[in-house]
């Protein structure tokens, strides 16, 4: 068996790229990494498992390494993207993965089949190689992370990170490693109230008004939480981000709801953010006679992390050095990543993983020296821990 080169790594990559899994199809990518792993299965390297979400979205798991090892490292990815939106907008078609001056463009060149594809190409080399691992190493390859992280949270609830002593999250970090990431809240509110002919706006019961009263509420109460810094991950942020209500201009409406977006740190909880939500409804209940607010958490994920110093990141560290490169700022992530289902106290924890500012864009991309200088990163710090 030989070592998947940089040609085919870059070929692997643009066959899974051309895959359009937008919250579907993710066993698709998995049978394609499975059949390439097979070989190394049947020799005795590794295992495989498939854990099914829905018809056609299974989880994938690898592990491989000794089985008494003390340190167990778990390696994170997930394969869905989110849409690609209007693809006559794009220099290069969405899914067509094409390349342009060592380019490599399309959606989930970035976010995040590029630090998927890298991490696996890292762990088949090394298995091939036979170099003596360190660590036990369990390669995630998860479904949904885009909506929910539905994968994670299976992966979790099964017990599959039981005994990890790290988590790297394969996701773009840009030139930085990030121990630590916000928490996140999405919540509704709905407004009920009472419909009536808009020249006579006090037979009815603003509904919209009840929101307006909300959301003053909201941000009055909310404040004292977004003022508090954490180290690491900043200010904690609250946004309302939809809104929605009436169905004609001279018609008071009778229903009326909004969304908001809430990321948390530790220092301004899940736990804080959802008391002062409540609040806020409670006391919006009191200002519009006749509207009825209600909230609703829809999802909510807490912020997780390790700290800046930790072991993981130390072998990363190293491993910059080991290639001439400067050691990387260490700061926190703002985004959520399946660390928030898969990270358990006492893991070390870095999400570091190739990509740009492009992640979500439209031409989405990654250059291919970024793609290959992670596979060999990967190597190495999958060898050393």
């Amino acid at each position: 068996m030989q070592k998947i080169t940089d040609e085919e790594a870059v070929a692997l990559l643009q066959q899974v790229m051309q895959i359009p899994t937008v919250g579907a199809d993710e066993a698709k990518i998995a049978d394609i990494l499975a059949a390439k792993m097979q070989p190394l299965v049947d020799a005795g390297l590794a295992t495989i498992e498939r854990l099914p979400y829905a018809p056609g979205r299974d989880n994938l798991i690898i592990v491989a390494g000794p089985k008494d090892a003390a340190t167990k490292l778990g390696i994170d990815g997930h394969m869905d993207v989110v849409a690609a939106g209007d693809s006559a907008k794009w220099t290069h078609a969405p899914f067509a993965a094409e390349i342009e001056d060592g380019i490599l463009y399309g959606r989930g060149a970035t976010d995040m089949k590029a630090g998927l594809i890298a991490s696996f190409v890292a762990l088949y080399n090394l298995l091939v190689s036979g170099v003596q691992l360190n660590s036990q190493l369990h390669f995630f390859a998860t479904v949904g992370e885009e909506v929910d992280n539905y994968g994670a949270r299976q992966l979790a609830a099964a017990g599959y990170n039981d005994g990890l002593t790290g988590l790297i999250v394969c996701e773009p970090s840009g030139p930085q490693i990030e121990p630590t990431t916000r928490g996140i809240i999405d919540y509704t509110v709905t407004a009920t109230g009472k419909a009536a002919h808009s020249s006579t706006p006090e037979e009815g019961a603003n509904a919209i008004a009840g929101l307006f009263a909300y959301n003053a509420a909201a941000a009055k109460l909310t404040a004292p939480l977004t003022a508090k810094a954490h180290a690491m991950l900043g200010h904690a942020t609250h946004s309302i981000t939809l809104i929605n209500g009436g169905n004609q201009v001279n018609i008071i409406p009778k229903a009326a709801s909004l969304r908001g977006n809430i990321r948390t740190t530790p220092l301004a909880d899940n736990d804080d953010f959802t008391a002062a939500l409540t609040a806020a409804v409670a006391e919006a209940n009191t200002q519009v006679p006749g509207v009825k607010l209600s909230l609703s958490i829809d999802s909510t994920l807490p912020s997780v992390g390790s700290p800046a110093d930790n072991r993981l990141v130390q072998t990363i560290q190293s491993v910059q050095q080991q290639f001439g490169k400067e050691e990387l700022p260490v700061v926190g992530g703002t985004g959520i990543c399946d660390a928030a289902l898969l990270l358990t106290p006492g893991m070390d924890m870095a999400e570091f993983g190739p990509g740009n500012d492009t992640s979500h864009q439209t031409d989405e991309c990654i250059a291919l020296a970024d793609f290959t200088a992670a596979i060999a990163s990967y190597t190495k710090i999958f060898a050393q821990y």
